[in-house]
């Protein structure tokens, strides 16, 4: 289930995968004792502990202390779109309203900032909880507190439930810059979070804003021994078992695990994912269905919709499925093409993001990805 959850989550977070403008490469001095754990085109810096494994290859800022026992950080930066912006400065206004009504309830303390948070908190991290924990096991361990993320007024969460036949800790910090709510995640089993919450604490005092981060090298590099269709350029290289071409328009993305592209003028992107099935055999209907299961748990049924099923595509030889579906990641609602074909032992899937008012204006594109892909 891990494997699964990793895996579709990937396929989830696409939206993530765009396009971020060069900057040049900054020197910078790390904390003695720790190393950087920052994804590329983060504006923020997050740093780990030396002994600590990092994990940036998806695009994710964060890391574990061990590979065996659930023990990982991340850090996230979610844009406040409009549409979320109204519905904050709603609730925003219901709080002012009822303590103004109540006024022997307050101590004329201006909370705005803590309304905010909590807004995020309650509507966006609380149910991603929700649908990853067992039914009626997720329960505040703490009390919200105050915090400092570089400075900035924060608040911290403390939670926990089961999952995965599991018990873990849920501790959250979320502070809000920029027209952005930046997001810590500290997950962990109860024996990992008593002994790594010293290094946590660390983390979250090493912690800065900065100009967006760019590592001197890419994660991946692209194989150029490969002849593309005439108008398009290769995406991928020799280590995946298969041949990704884009037009020449769009931008590859090497700063990331996944092979991926994307269109600079609106940021809409490509990528394969592939995907090891823990079971002997799984179909594409069965994968498809473990990937909706998953959404529909972390948005709920208001913001996944399923819009489209094509049956018997081509892509790479081998027969796939079309899913056009609207999925919301982090308040912003987006429409997603995904075709899904297995090949030998693989699960392999060329996924299509794009906001809902673009996404018409690229399928040309996409369809002629789809026609060159290659599996080897």
């Amino acid at each position: 289930m891990k494997k699964i959850i990793r895996s579709v989550t990937l396929l989830l977070v696409l939206s993530l995968l765009l396009g971020f403008t060069a900057c040049s490469q900054v020197s910078e001095e790390i904390p003695a004792g720790m190393k950087l754990a920052t994804a590329a085109g983060s504006d923020f810096r997050l740093y780990i502990p030396s002994s600590w494994n990092s994990n940036t290859a998806y695009g994710v800022s964060g890391g574990c202390a061990t590979l065996s026992e659930q023990s990982n950080v991340s850090m996230t930066k979610h844009v406040i779109s409009a549409e979320t912006e109204a519905l904050i400065q709603a609730d925003v206004q219901a709080q002012k309203e009822a303590e103004a009504a109540n006024p022997e309830t307050t101590d004329g303390t201006d909370r705005t900032g803590e309304w905010r948070i909590d807004w995020f908190w309650r509507n966006e991290c609380l149910p991603a909880l929700e649908g990853i924990a067992l039914g009626g096991s997720l329960a505040e361990a703490d009390a919200k507190s105050q915090d400092l993320l570089n400075k900035l007024n924060a608040w911290r969460y403390h939670w926990t439930g089961i999952a995965n036949g599991t018990d873990l800790h849920f501790l959250q910090v979320i502070a809000e810059k920029d027209g952005a709510f930046y997001l810590f995640s500290f997950t962990a089993t109860n024996g990992q979070y008593s002994s790594q919450l010293h290094n946590v604490e660390a983390m979250l005092d090493s912690f800065i804003f900065a100009d967006p981060y760019y590592p001197d090298d890419y994660v991946k590099q692209v194989d150029g021994n490969i002849t593309p269709p005439a108008g398009m350029k290769l995406a991928s290289n020799k280590d995946v078992a298969y041949n990704f071409f884009v037009p020449e328009a769009w931008t590859v993305n090497r700063d990331e695990a996944i092979f991926a592209a994307y269109l600079e003028s609106d940021l809409s992107s490509v990528s394969v994912v592939p995907y090891m099935p823990d079971v002997n055999s799984m179909s594409v209907k069965e994968f498809y269905a473990l990937c909706e299961k998953l959404m529909k748990e972390t948005a709920g049924e208001d913001g996944y919709e399923l819009i489209s099923v094509t049956e018997n595509m081509d892509l790479g030889g081998r027969v796939a499925t079309s899913y056009v579906y609207r999925y919301t990641v982090g308040g912003v609602e987006y429409r997603y093409q995904q075709v899904i074909a297995a090949y030998k032992s693989m699960i392999y899937s060329l996924t299509y993001t794009a906001k809902p008012e673009c996404f018409d204006a690229h399928l040309s594109d996409v369809a002629a990805m789809i026609d060159a892909f290659q599996f080897r």
